[in-house]
C-alpha cells in the first residue's frame, strides 16, 4: 500500500491571499514565493481555475509555496520519496519546483490542484487523507490537468509486463516507471470516470469522508468490488493489445 508523502510543517508566515469563487479556490501565497509563480498566479487565476469546478468545490484554503530544486523539495518530506517529485500536495498545502515554462507550470499548478480538491472532498473532519489508490489518485489529478486522453495510447499498456501491479503501484514501482504507471492512471480513471460520472465520485468521496476505507466507499457508491472492476478493466486492455 503506498502512504503519501506527508510535508513537515512550514512556520507562520506572512503571506497575500487570492480567491476566485467558481470552485471556492482560495490561494495563500507567502512573501517568499518564487517571484514569477506569484505574478503567473496573479496574472491567471481565473483562467487557471477554469478547468476546476466540474470536480466540486474547495473545502479549505490552500498555500501555495515554492522551493529552488528538487532536493529542496525532497527535503520538505517527513517521509523518503524514490520518485522524481516535482511537487507535493497535502488537504491545505502545495509545494513546488517551478518550471520555467509558463505552459509546464500552468499544467503543474492545476495537478496539484485536483490533488488538493480531492484531498478535501474525501477527507473526514479532521481527519487524515484516506488511502487512495494510484490510478485514482493520479488519473484524477491528469485528467483535470491534461483533459481526456487519447485511447488509442493505453493499447501498449496491455503489453506491459507489470499491468495488474500498476493501478496500486507503489513509491518504487513509479519511480521505475512513472511513463506507464500514470498512462493507466489517466486511461483508468476515465473509464471510470465515463461509466460512474459526477454522481459516482460525489457518492464515492461521501462514503470516504464517512470514514469507509477505499474499497468499501468503492464498492458503496459503484455497486461493485474495487479489485473485480480494476481487473475486468484491465482484461479489456489485454484484449485490445492482441488485438492491435
Amino acid at each position: 500500500m503506498l502512504a503519501l508523502p506527508t510535508m513537515q510543517q512550514k512556520p507562520d508566515s506572512a503571506f497575500q491571499t487570492v480567491s476566485t469563487s467558481a470552485p471556492g479556490l482560495v490561494l495563500h501565497l507567502p512573501d517568499d514565493i518564487d517571484p514569477a509563480t506569484r505574478l503567473f498566479v496573479l496574472e491567471n487565476l481565473e483562467a487557471l481555475a477554469g478547468p476546476l469546478p466540474p470536480w466540486g468545490r474547495f473545502r479549505q484554503p490552500v498555500m501555495l509555496e515554492t522551493v529552488r530544486d528538487p532536493q529542496e523539495l525532497h527535503a520538505q518530506l517527513s517521509q523518503p520519496s524514490h520518485a522524481e517529485l516535482r511537487a507535493v500536495a497535502t488537504l491545505d498545502r502545495i509545494v513546488l519546483c517551478p518550471p520555467e515554462s509558463p505552459d509546464a507550470l500552468r499544467q503543474l499548478l492545476l495537478h496539484e490542484l485536483g490533488h488538493v480538491q480531492c484531498f478535501q472532498r474525501c477527507t473526514p473532519a479532521h481527519g487524515r487523507v484516506p488511502y487512495l489508490p494510484t490510478w485514482f489518485r493520479e488519473g484524477l489529478a491528469l485528467r483535470v490537468a491534461d483533459g481526456r486522453p487519447d485511447p488509442k495510447a493505453r493499447r501498449p499498456l496491455g503489453h506491459h509486463p507489470q499491468l495488474a501491479l500498476l493501478p496500486t503501484a507503489d513509491d518504487a514501482l513509479i519511480a521505475r516507471d512513472p511513463t506507464a504507471t500514470y498512462a493507466l492512471a489517466a486511461h483508468l480513471f476515465t473509464a471510470w470516470h465515463d461509466r460512474f460520472g459526477v454522481v459516482g465520485l460525489t457518492a464515492l468521496y461521501a462514503a470516504t469522508r464517512q470514514g469507509h476505507p477505499f474499497a468499501t466507499a468503492f464498492q458503496r457508491a459503484c455497486h461493485v468490488r474495487l479489485n473485480e472492476y480494476v481487473e475486468q478493466w484491465l482484461a479489456a486492455v489485454r484484449r485490445e493489445a492482441r488485438s492491435a
